[in-house]
């Protein structure tokens, strides 16, 4: 089964119950971490229902991608905007484009992760499939609209 996107039930629900402090608007560049994985995280072991989700825990303890250019833990990542968005009752999360430089890699999956509150894991992006460079640029721009959009109500 090919994975889907999806957020980490557990990190959302504590966040809005306030028993996080996820502020996913804070442009502070680090605040929020992307590691690159491969097929084998990305075939389908993710349990996005799991308990205090964490980079470095299990399935994100391996299968990290690896090679020249890319460093484990992933990088920085800069939020630019959390707001709604043009499209009517839609909210987006922006981060500016990654680039890891001179890689030699392959990646098939995002997880954004914040360090700073024991590398809790946020969300899983799938590419839908494996990307490789060979001593190239591995470059993620996101949509217009950010790596999240969110549907916030029905139109009447």
């Amino acid at each position: 089964m090919a994975l889907q996107d999806g957020w980490f039930s557990d990190t959302y629900i504590k966040a809005l119950s306030n028993d996080i402090a996820l502020d996913l608007g804070d442009t502070t560049a680090g605040t929020n971490k992307g590691a690159l994985f491969t097929g084998s995280v990305s075939s389908g072991t993710i349990d996005f229902d799991a308990t205090n989700p964490a980079y470095g825990s299990s399935p994100f303890n391996a299968n990290e991608a690896s090679g020249p250019g890319y460093t484990a833990g992933g990088i920085n990542m800069t939020v630019t905007s959390f707001a709604v968005l043009a499209t009517a009752n839609k909210v987006g999360w922006k981060f500016s484009t990654l680039l890891w430089t001179a890689t030699t890699i392959t990646a098939e999956g995002l997880l954004v992760y914040v360090p700073g509150l024991s590398n809790r894991a946020v969300l899983y992006r799938w590419f839908g499939q494996a990307y490789p460079t060979s001593d190239g640029d591995f470059q993620i721009t996101f949509h217009a609209d950010g790596i999240w959009r969110e549907k916030l109500r029905g139109t009447a």
